[in-house]
């Protein structure tokens, strides 16, 4: 069996769950592993996104069992794109009674899809662009200017955007959005007596699926 089929059958195997790109590396030769990541990639056999801080890899259909069971209005534009299929099914004698009303959820389907793939564009994570080792900036030195950006923009209410955070920080500390999401990630575990997410927002960290775009220290 070549490689290329055992890190397949390899990530299969731990189904919709997914498997940590970081302990799949532990298993496979360093000198070829992201080669062939990239491959079953290119032939659209795997996955590769974030979840939570990690970054994971899915089989192409676990990874859509996973965003159905994960995210509320992935499975709503599902559902709706699979309900639409069996109406056009059912009333394909007659479609065009029903022209104007399909036309009618098609619209609101597309609108839909357009808002969902936009939100999945900003967290999807391309692996060839990671390498958190050789990010240069200390958690301590992230810290300080974490907690000056969001003292700089904090509300009556003191909740911040992390958008408008990260691009003072990323300026100061010459982060990329990937190096900044993966930081506040980690200083969050490290300090959750200090810092409170929220949910909202098209990007920020996402943990369980949903995307916190807002942050406050306590």
């Amino acid at each position: 069996m070549s490689d290329l089929d055992m890190v397949y059958n390899d990530i299969n195997s731990f189904g919709s769950a997914g498997v940590k790109k970081s302990e799949l590396k532990k298993k496979y030769p360093e000198d070829n592993f992201e080669d062939t990541l990239n491959e079953l990639a290119s032939k659209d056999k795997i996955c590769i996104s974030k979840k939570g801080t990690f970054v994971y890899c899915w089989g192409k259909d676990y990874y859509l069992e996973y965003l159905l069971s994960s995210d509320i209005k992935f499975k709503y534009l599902y559902d709706s794109i699979i309900g639409i299929q069996k109406k056009l099914n059912n009333y394909s004698d007659s479609i065009f009674k029903y022209v104007e009303k399909i036309d009618c959820e098609l619209v609101e389907v597309k609108n839909s899809f357009n808002r969902i793939e936009d939100k999945l564009n900003n967290i999807k994570v391309d692996s060839s662009n990671i390498d958190y080792d050789n990010t240069q900036v200390s958690i301590d030195t992230f810290k300080e200017h974490f907690d000056t950006a969001i003292v700089n923009r904090s509300t009556s209410i003191g909740w911040v955007e992390l958008t408008s955070v990260k691009n003072e920080v990323c300026e100061s500390c010459d982060l990329s959005n990937n190096e900044f999401y993966s930081l506040v990630g980690e200083l969050i575990e490290l300090y959750p007596e200090k810092y409170e997410l929220s949910s909202g927002g098209y990007e920020g960290v996402v943990l369980r699926g949903i995307v916190h775009g807002f942050v406050r220290c306590i």
